[in-house]
């Protein structure tokens, strides 16, 4: 008996002709389907979830709006090593206008504690000593340190860490910076925080700042 091979549900003539199929509808695959589309490609975009977006969608949960992804973006500035955004659109010889936020996180949380993170380190630092007043010179130490780390790390290009041939080229590049980290190598914020720091809310506060920064926590 000889089979047949089955029918195709579109006939050959009616079936869809696309150029290319876009996987996702999230900013990367909508920039890539809109560069093409413009470019006359004929591009379907396939995506799973209800709306398009990716992590700049939202979703609704008893009244109330989520953002999906991150509410911040940072990598447009014209100073240090984390710039890459800037440096990147700089590469192919364009560039946007970008507008900072004054705020870069605002907290609202239990028992009334209302924070903002200010771009303005001494104001962020003032909001932060006016809630913890007895630990505002514990405040200071603390977040003094973190920028001497900052700026140690600020000089280095920003590579793995597990590359043996970037880490000695750094070292040969900025080793007082290098030696500047190597006594944290031990530690981790937690036990710098509680150096300095007793407030048992406030070190859940930066415990919880630094998961925001790195999904790390403290």
């Amino acid at each position: 008996m000889t089979k047949t091979a089955p029918t195709p549900s579109h006939p050959a003539s009616t079936r869809p002709d696309y150029d290319v199929i876009v996987i996702g509808s999230g900013i990367g695959g909508l920039v890539t389907a809109t560069q093409l589309a413009a470019k006359g490609a004929k591009v379907l975009v396939l995506e799973r979830y209800l709306i398009p977006g990716g992590s700049a969608g939202y979703f609704e949960r008893e009244g109330y709006c989520f953002d999906v992804g991150a509410s911040m973006i940072f990598g447009f500035g014209t100073e240090g090593t984390t710039n890459l955004l800037t440096r990147a659109l700089d590469a192919v010889g364009m560039k946007i206008e970008t507008i900072p936020d004054s705020c870069q996180i605002h907290y609202h949380l239990p028992q009334g504690l209302e924070l903002k993170v200010h771009r303005d380190y001494e104001q962020f630092l003032g909001e932060l000593g006016d809630r913890f007043p007895q630990e505002r010179q514990g405040i200071r130490r603390f977040y003094d340190e973190c920028w001497r780390v900052f700026n140690c790390l600020n000089v280095m290009e920003l590579l793995s860490l597990e590359e043996l041939g970037y880490l000695f080229r750094v070292f040969f590049q900025h080793p007082l910076a290098c030696l500047g980290l190597v006594k944290y190598l031990p530690q981790n914020v937690g036990d710098i925080a509680r150096r300095y720091i007793k407030d048992p809310e406030l070190l859940k506060f930066i415990d919880m700042e630094c998961y925001c920064w790195s999904v790390v926590p403290a």
